[in-house]
């Protein structure tokens, strides 16, 4: 089967396959593209279901890359309000400690900051460092955004959920991910926006985004068009610069 360059994904490679039964698209570790289709399916039909499923493709990519992601010894500010260091150890231990924002790694000598176990460990800080941010920032920005636009919720839980950013239950409850605080200022008040609308519109209705449109200076389109290429990991997705 010819192989077929999409200018969105890149190089897609499609294979037809006796005894395959439907089609099977794989993005491997190289971001490469592979689609698996029975025997006697058209490829035509086969690059229109690719075409129908870029969205998908092009998230599964940049998880990928995400996953492919370290984290160096140049890298600075990791978090919104945490920096880290990361030096070389005199001995065989790993030794890392979060204080007055900033987050220190002693790395065992003879090893390398790439090491597996290193980043591991790492990235586990991480995790309970944009927590502890979550829990601290989150909830008193809620309150201003609920404030400046007139909604109520009743109590707010940060989650280790990577599936969605934030949910709104029946109750007004808000949860929101941790990971939320690895993206830019601009859209984690676009989350909380968009959950507090559901404290009025427990759906995606036209009214649902009219009303979040409205809350976002008529952005809704273009901040949820950024919302769409984040992924859900420790990697910051903020401009250092900011």
């Amino acid at each position: 089967m010819a192989d077929k360059l999409f200018p969105e994904i890149g190089v897609v490679h499609f294979n037809k396959k006796k005894g395959c039964r439907k089609l099977i698209v794989k993005v491997k570790s190289n971001n490469e593209v592979y689609v698996t289709m029975p025997w006697l399916y058209a490829q035509k039909l086969a690059e229109a279901f690719v075409l129908s499923n870029i969205e998908w493709i092009t998230k599964q990519q940049q998880k990928r890359k995400d996953e492919a992601q370290k984290i160096t010894i140049s890298q600075k500010n990791i978090t919104h309000f945490h920096d880290i260091e990361i030096v070389s150890g005199i001995d065989n231990s790993l030794r890392i400690s979060v204080r007055n924002g900033l987050i220190k790694v002693i790395v065992p000598q003879n090893i390398t900051v790439d090491d597996q176990r290193i980043q591991d460990e790492i990235i586990e800080t991480l995790k309970t460092v944009l927590r502890k941010e979550a829990k601290s920032y989150l909830p008193q920005r809620v309150a201003y955004l609920a404030k400046q636009y007139n909604f109520s919720y009743s109590t707010i839980a940060i989650s280790s959920a990577k599936t969605r950013w934030g949910c709104c239950n029946t109750r007004k409850r808000l949860i929101f991910s941790l990971y939320l605080m690895t993206l830019p200022f601009h859209l984690i008040d676009y989350v909380i926006l968009h959950e507090l609308c559901h404290t009025i519109y427990m759906n995606h209705s036209k009214e649902f985004y009219a009303l979040l449109d409205s809350c976002c200076g008529g952005n809704n389109a273009k901040f949820r068009a950024e919302m769409k290429k984040c992924q859900m990991s420790v990697f910051p997705k903020f401009n250092t610069e900011e």
